[in-house]
């Protein structure tokens, strides 16, 4: 690809997410197909140009106009212009419109809009990865690791609830406020899906981690919809984005954080981070992202494995078990136990839960039992655990369990 090809490819993929955003709260969330459409043709006509012509400065303006435009056309065809006529042709100055915050605020107001409950989260991601984020359809299904077909029947979904949305209406601030936190998930499990892909061939799919990203810091920065969990998400992704470089070997194989090489941690992103964490106040350090910013950020700021402080660790983690249980959080509660006072106290605290059936038939339960046992030098058991979880973990993470079942003698306990 050309350095001119890869410059339209970028202003498209930054651009997408804006010029829908405001065009659906100028014509109708009801013509988000048609909008999709438009902005389809303008972007391929652009694209064309701008390979010969270079990109121009104005070219979310004209992206926006050229939608606009096809929309309208088309519409002329079918005879629905109902409501359009009188309305203002939109400005090729960016001044006017594109670098103000009003853009900003159409992402919001269709990303709150998508948040309505009766969505199901699936569709609400869908929606924000294809309409807010530009990513296509092949895309989303390559990314989400599942088929093309089930993207286009969650997008489907949300498109046909969001076509009784007046997307021009302003929200009530207590319909606002009461949509954050479904926001806020839905940033958080696309941010997931990039960072700790759960299937598929990466271990990491950095576009999902860094929309996410995007769209979170939208949230936290608009004065009307920001909070402190939304800076604590911020601070959250930060610190776990901080580390990439280290989370992968050259073989794309996992590498897990007993064997990272910190010095790959980005640490002027670390700093984000902490800023973010500042914003986010006392209230949003103790909601569920504050908590589980302070956990990535003992073991981002931690100067070794060892020197890890793993109580303090094991406390964070029950207190975000107390607000948001999972037994998750107990696995990990209990793994972090294991450094703080020992593979036995580990032990002790696992035969005390009750995992539900696909946590304790899970690679992710018997890799802990594994782990825990060779750290023992219990090597029969350790190799019996080994060979269930290699058995039922994603490809990409079994050679990593396979490194750890061939790593010598007890260590960290």
């Amino acid at each position: 690809m050309t350095s001119a090809e890869t410059s339209v490819g970028l202003v498209l993929r930054h651009e997408y997410g804006r010029i829908v955003a405001s065009l659906l709260r100028e014509l109708g969330a009801h013509r988000l197909a048609q909008i999709e459409d438009g902005l389809a043709q303008a972007m391929l006509e652009a694209t064309v140009g701008w390979r010969a012509r270079g990109v121009p400065p104005n070219a979310a303006a004209y992206l926006h106009r050229a939608a606009r435009n096809r929309v309208i056309d088309e519409l002329r065809r079918e005879r629905k212009t109902e409501g359009l006529e009188a309305a203002p042709e939109p400005s090729l100055e960016p001044t006017e419109v594109f670098l103000a915050d009003e853009l900003h605020d159409d992402e919001l107001r269709a990303l709150f809009a998508c948040a309505d409950p009766s969505i199901p989260l699936p569709s609400q991601i869908v929606f924000a990865l294809r309409a807010l984020s530009g990513f296509s359809t092949r895309e989303i299904a390559r990314r989400l690791v599942t088929s093309e077909e089930n993207v286009q029947k969650r997008w489907e979904r949300a498109r046909d609830a969001l076509a009784q949305v007046d997307l021009s209406a302003e929200q009530a601030a207590d319909d606002r406020a009461a949509r954050v936190e479904s926001v806020l998930r839905m940033i958080y499990v696309v941010f997931t899906e990039g960072y700790f892909a759960s299937s598929g061939e990466r271990v990491l799919r950095l576009e999902l981690c860094q929309e996410a990203i995007r769209l979170a810091g939208l949230v936290a920065r608009n004065p009307r919809t920001t909070c402190g969990a939304a800076w604590a998400l911020v601070a959250l992704q930060h610190l776990h984005h901080a580390r990439r470089d280290a989370r992968v070997g050259a073989d794309g194989i996992p590498v897990s954080i007993e064997d990272q090489d910190r010095a790959l941690y980005r640490r002027d992103e670390l700093a984000v981070a902490l800023d973010a964490l500042t914003l986010a106040g006392p209230e949003g350090r103790a909601s569920k992202y504050g908590l589980e910013a302070a956990i990535a950020g003992e073991h981002a700021f931690a100067p070794t494995f060892t020197d890890t402080r793993w109580g303090e660790i094991v406390a964070l983690y029950e207190a975000l078990a107390r607000i948001d249980p999972s037994p998750l959080h107990e696995l990990h509660a209990s793994i972090a136990l294991s450094y703080a006072e020992g593979p036995e106290a580990a032990l002790a605290r696992l035969a005390t839960l009750r995992p539900p059936t696909w946590l304790a038939a899970s690679h992710m339960w018997l890799a802990t039992y594994a782990d825990l046992h060779r750290r023992l030098g219990h090597e029969r058991e350790a190799e019996a655990y080994y060979a269930k979880a290699m058995a039922l973990a994603p490809p990409i993470e079994r050679e990593m369990l396979a490194r750890r079942m061939r790593r010598e003698g007890p260590r960290g306990g």
